[in-house]
């Protein structure tokens, strides 16, 4: 019993953690339609710029703060400035995202020129802890949930009850009808950016800290578990990468205290091959079978 509920509990972690990074990932493309092959690294990015910028703050707070700033400045820079040139010079979608994971991989070996041959590692810290029928959950743990629950709330109120959120829908539906009726793609498109960019550094911080410690590949290895989520809920969809990383996140957890830790991981990657094997639109279809990312 105590071991089903370890899964459940720490399962609603890991989602926490992919729900937050996943619905940036999908909202932005959902609006752009430009696959970031670079978030992963642009996640790293954010931790390293926390740890830089606060010297390691203990309070966790301050550190989502600056994690969301940096995140936003550079995702949007990214966004209007790179991928921004090669709209404008008619590339394809296929080679935007070429050119994102050429981004990924020269922010990620920059950090490591940066980083040296060290693991960084916060500072330990005594952090109080909750008891859950004999499940022991640390209070960054517990924050990670909260701060999860509160972004989803938040997104979903933005989607459907501000004109900004009405202004996101209707540009990712069709941007020729949306110019028509007297709002900015490009704006919108910015925002989307910014969006995206402010959740992947609260998604990094978060996870640098409940890792405990960090390196230069940190994001893009979380990012296969991140797209998993995404693929599995239907890509361009946040509702869809919410459920994807309710379902990734307790079946990787299940794995991992199952079979072995080392498993866990691997578990994402058995549930994105199948997941594109037996039913690549995802789990809400339509937007990802509009956008042509499956046959």
């Amino acid at each position: 019993m105590t071991l089903l509920l370890g899964i459940v509990i720490f399962g609603v972690y890991s989602a926490a953690l992919l729900a937050i990074g996943g619905v940036g990932f999908t909202l932005q493309f959902g609006v752009t339609n430009v696959l970031n092959l670079a978030f992963g690294s642009i996640l790293t990015a954010c931790i390293f710029a926390e740890y830089g910028l606060t010297g390691r703050s203990s309070n966790i707070w301050v550190a989502m703060a600056v994690g969301a700033a940096s995140g936003a400045v550079i995702s949007l820079l990214l966004g209007h400035v790179v991928v921004g040139a090669f709209l404008r010079r008619g590339a394809s979608g296929f080679g935007i995202a070429m050119v994102t994971i050429a981004i990924s991989l020269m922010v990620q070996f920059g950090l490591e020129a940066i980083q040296g041959p060290f693991v960084l590692a916060y500072t330990a810290s005594t952090h109080s802890t909750m008891n859950i029928g004999g499940v022991v959950l640390s209070s960054g743990q517990l924050t990670t949930i909260i701060v999860a629950v509160v972004v989803m709330v938040a997104v979903h109120l933005l989607l459907r009850t501000t004109k900004l959120g009405l202004a996101m829908r209707a540009t990712a539906a069709d941007v020729s009808l949306t110019r028509g009726c007297g709002v900015s793609p490009a704006r919108t498109r910015a925002v989307a950016w910014l969006l995206s960019g402010a959740l992947c550094g609260v998604c990094g911080v978060l996870l640098g800290i409940g890792e405990g410690s960090f390196s230069s590949s940190t994001g893009s290895d979380f990012f296969i578990t991140l797209a998993a989520a995404a693929v599995l809920g239907g890509i361009g969809k946040p509702y869809g990468a919410m459920i994807g990383a309710l379902l990734i996140g307790i079946m990787s957890q299940a794995a991992a205290a199952v079979i072995s830790p080392s498993y866990k991981t691997i578990a994402a990657w058995i549930i994105l091959i199948a997941v594109l094997v037996l039913r690549p639109q995802g789990i809400l279809a339509e937007f990802a079978s509009e956008r042509e990312l499956v046959a």
